[in-house]
C-alpha cells in the first residue's frame, strides 16, 4: 500500500447521537452505529465484541458479535477470517484509550494482517480511529471508524466519541446478552472446556476428572459439535463468549 495524501478532521460539537431508549434489534444497533459514523464524516465503521478470548487472537478465534456500517460488512469480516488477523482487535483487547491510525503505516510491522488492511483500502479507508471498551463482565469490545481523512489527536480523545461508543456497546449487550445461548452442554463437557480454558492438557484433564484420555477427547468432540467450532480453541472461545463457562 502506498501512502496517501490525507486531511485532518475534528469532531464538530453536539453531533453525537443520544442512546435510543426504544426496544430495537440488530437493525436498530446498525442504525445507531450509522448515526455516529455519518455525523463524524467517516465512510464506515464496525463494532466488534471480542468477548473473553481464552488466548491470543489468532487462527480459530471468533468474536462474540460484529455489527458494521459502510463498505466492509459482517459476513466478509467473519467468513474471510479477518477477525483472526485484525490488528485492531488485538490492540483493543488490551487498550483503554482510543488510538488514531493511518492505513499506509499499519502493514509494515504486521504483514499477517495485510489481507484485512487491503480490504479496508478497497472501501476507501485511508485513516481512522479505534475506540476500545474494557468490559470486565462480558469481555472487551471496540469500534473502528475509518474514512478518507485522518483524525486529530484531540478528536480521537474526545469524551463524547468515547461515550457514544460505550452507549453502542450497552445497547449491543441488551440485544444479545453474553449469557444467552441455545447450546446445552453436559456437566462433563463444561468441566472439560473450563479446564481447557485454564490451559490444562488432555492428560491433566483426564487425571483431574478421573477419565481416560479417550474419554476426554470424546466429550470435547461433542462440545465442539454443539458449539459448531472447527477446533478446540474456537470451542473454548465460543463457550466463554456465550457465558457457558467462565475463566
Amino acid at each position: 500500500m502506498t501512502p496517501s495524501v490525507v486531511q485532518s478532521v475534528s469532531i464538530p460539537p453536539n453531533t453525537l447521537p443520544e442512546t435510543r431508549t426504544a426496544t430495537f434489534g440488530m437493525g436498530g444497533l446498525k442504525a445507531m452505529l450509522a448515526d455516529v459514523v455519518v455525523s463524524q464524516a467517516f465512510s464506515g465503521g464496525f463494532y466488534v465484541h471480542l468477548g473473553h478470548q481464552p488466548c491470543e487472537i489468532g487462527k480459530g478465534s471468533l468474536p462474540a458479535s460484529v455489527v458494521s456500517f459502510g463498505g466492509l460488512n459482517e459476513t466478509q469480516y467473519l467468513r474471510r477470517g479477518y477477525f483472526e488477523i485484525d490488528p485492531f482487535a488485538r490492540r483493543a483487547s488490551r487498550a483503554f484509550l482510543p488510538s488514531r491510525w493511518i492505513l499506509a503505516e499499519l502493514g509494515k510491522p504486521d504483514a499477517e494482517g495485510l489481507p484485512f488492511l487491503r480490504a479496508l483500502e478497497a472501501y476507501g479507508a485511508v485513516a481512522g480511529v479505534m475506540v476500545p471498551i474494557q468490559d470486565h463482565a462480558a469481555g472487551p469490545a471496540f469500534v473502528n471508524f475509518y474514512g478518507p481523512q485522518t483524525v486529530t489527536e484531540c478528536a480521537a480523545q474526545d469524551g463524547r466519541l468515547m461515550l457514544a461508543v460505550c452507549r453502542l456497546h450497552v445497547a449491543a449487550r441488551r440485544i444479545a446478552p453474553v449469557s444467552s445461548s441455545e447450546v446445552v452442554l453436559t456437566v462433563r463437557e463444561i468441566q472439560i472446556l473450563r479446564l481447557a480454558a485454564q490451559g490444562r492438557t488432555e492428560p491433566e484433564t483426564a487425571h483431574l476428572l478421573a477419565l481416560s484420555r479417550r474419554g476426554v477427547q470424546f466429550h470435547f468432540a461433542r462440545a465442539m459439535a454443539k458449539l459448531d467450532a472447527p477446533n478446540k480453541t474456537a470451542a473454548v472461545a465460543r463457550a466463554v463468549s456465550a457465558g457457558l463457562i467462565r475463566i
